[in-house]
Order: structure tokens, then C-alpha cells, then sequence
């Protein structure tokens, strides 16, 4: 039997723009396929292939230590939901640090089988300091009014490293299995937001999706014995393809069309659930 797979978004997840507007009767006229959700379409997709998916909210931009308990929340939920002993989780972005939050400061290392990570910032960026030392005033002023902003200190790199010490002995003797995925993607193809990001972590870290550098993004090869299974994205991509969102910079060579490119994206999606299931029950 296949364990539930947990899709966790990342910091800010775009889709609360418009969520509001599709309720569950307009939902399904307009959303069918989940095509307008952070993950586009990449839950149906899995559904399709015999997998129960799901799609938890937690904070929206807030500490990965309070996005981790919330996360445990909705997994403790699903567990019970399902009856499952444990999930496989794939995390894109800030999810994958949640995630792990979750596992090591939350006692969720027995409830979840798998993690796989996205785009996630293991090792912090260099986009993230930059950004935090010119503006980083505006999380406490965004505090101020109510707005809670502090889950981008998480992003810088000396976070990082503090977490990454203090969580190694127990990621490395837990039985939690885990796997990363590290994506990029040249310049004149990357959204056009994210040109800034892209050539300031070009600059001091290489090849980078706009927002993660690679080598953040597949964080290591070992946790001390332990090995972490490292891949790189199969597809170039930049942070929002990496959900399979498609933008006209695509069309810029080599060229992406948007149908193929979506549905190349969610086989890797495939490809990770299945991976998750053999890893974890070889004779599935």
C-alpha cells in the first residue's frame, strides 16, 4: 500500500492571491485539475497514479520553527485521516527546511518515511544576505503592523549553518530517508523576476533557479554515514518551473513549450513518489 504523499509549499506560497476565489463549487469549474495551485496540477497528477496527495497551508512567511509545528499539525492530521504509519513528504523551497524542522524538533522522525526536497535552501543563499542587510528592517517593521516576515532570516547562510550543526547527529542516526533535487537555468530564460536574484547568486555561488543556488539547493552527499540522495533537476528550470508554472520566457531558446514542459514536469513529480515508495518498500 502507498503511504500518503505531503506536498509542502514554500514561504510564500503565490496561490493564496486567488484561492479566496475559488471556493469549492467555483473550484471545480475553474480548477479542475489543480492547475492554478502552487503545485499546478502535480496532485492530480500523482492521484491519477494510484497516490493520496495532500496539500497542507502553514503560515504564510513565518519561522521554520513555527511553520514546522504547524506542518506537524496537518501530518499528525493525515496520519490519522489515512491511518498511515508515516508519509513521504516533497518539499519545494522553504517546505524542505519546514520539513526538516519538523522531523528534528518535533519528534516526527518515526512518522515520516521520505523527505524529498526541491529547491530548497539548505545552505541559505547569498541572495537572502543581501537582501537582509540592506532591507532587512522591514521584517520588524512589517511586524510592527502585523505582518509576520521573520521566516526570511531563515534564508540567510549563516542560518543555515547554525542549523544544519545543530541538526546533524540527529538526521544522521534517524531512519528518515532523504533526497534532494537541485535545478537551474540560464539567464534569458529565467522569469523575469527573478533576474536580480539570478545574477547576484551567479555571481558569488554559480548556477542557481533564480532564487536557490545548486549547491544549496542539493545540500550534501552525506549526513555523516547516512547518504543523501542528490539529484539534479532533469529539466532546466527556474524556482516557479521547478512547480511546473510555465512563463513565455520559455519560448526563448532552447525553446520550452508549455504543454510538453508541464507534463515533463510532472513526471519528475512521478518519479520522486515512486522513488519514495522503492526506497522505502523495495518490493512496491
Amino acid at each position: 500500500m502507498k503511504r500518503p504523499v505531503v506536498l509542502a509549499h514554500g514561504i510564500a506560497p503565490f496561490d493564496a492571491l486567488w484561492r479566496p476565489v475559488l471556493r469549492p463549487g467555483v473550484r471545480r469549474h475553474l480548477n479542475p485539475h489543480d492547475k492554478f495551485d502552487y503545485f499546478t496540477g502535480i496532485a492530480s497528477y500523482l492521484q491519477v497514479h494510484g497516490y493520496s496527495v495532500y496539500s497542507p497551508r502553514v503560515p504564510w512567511a513565518a519561522t521554520a520553527t513555527e511553520r514546522a509545528a504547524a506542518l506537524k499539525m496537518r501530518v499528525d492530521g493525515i496520519r490519522a485521516r489515512t491511518g498511515a504509519d508515516k508519509v513521504h513528504i516533497i518539499a519545494h523551497s522553504m517546505g524542505g527546511l519546514d520539513a526538516r524542522h519538523m522531523i528534528v524538533d518535533f519528534d516526527m522522525a518515526d512518522h515520516v518515511a521520505t523527505l524529498t526536497t526541491v529547491g530548497t535552501p539548505h545552505r541559505g543563499t547569498s541572495f537572502a544576505n543581501v537582501g537582509l542587510a540592506k532591507m532587512g528592517w522591514l521584517i520588524g517593521a512589517a511586524k510592527a503592523c502585523g505582518v509576520d516576515l521573520a521566516g526570511f532570516w531563515n534564508f540567510s547562510t549563516e542560518a543555515a549553518a547554525a542549523f544544519n550543526d545543530r541538526a546533524l547527529d540527529a538526521e544522521a542516526q534517524n531512519p528518515v530517508h532523504y533526497a534532494t533535487y537541485a535545478a537551474h537555468q540560464d539567464y534569458a530564460q529565467v522569469f523575469t523576476p527573478l533576474k536580480l536574484s539570478w545574477r547576484i547568486i551567479a555571481k558569488r555561488e554559480g548556477p542557481n533557479d533564480g532564487l536557490v543556488p545548486m549547491t544549496s539547493a542539493a545540500w550534501t552527499d552525506r549526513l555523516k554515514d547516512k547518504v543523501v540522495r542528490q539529484e539534479t533537476f532533469p529539466i532546466p528550470a527556474d524556482h516557479l518551473n521547478e512547480l511546473a508554472w510555465w512563463d513565455l520566457s520559455e519560448l526563448r531558446p532552447p525553446r520550452q513549450p508549455r504543454k510538453p514542459f508541464k507534463a515533463a514536469v510532472h513526471d519528475v513529480y512521478l518519479k520522486m513518489a515512486r522513488d519514495a515508495d522503492q526506497t522505502t518498500n523495495p518490493s512496491t
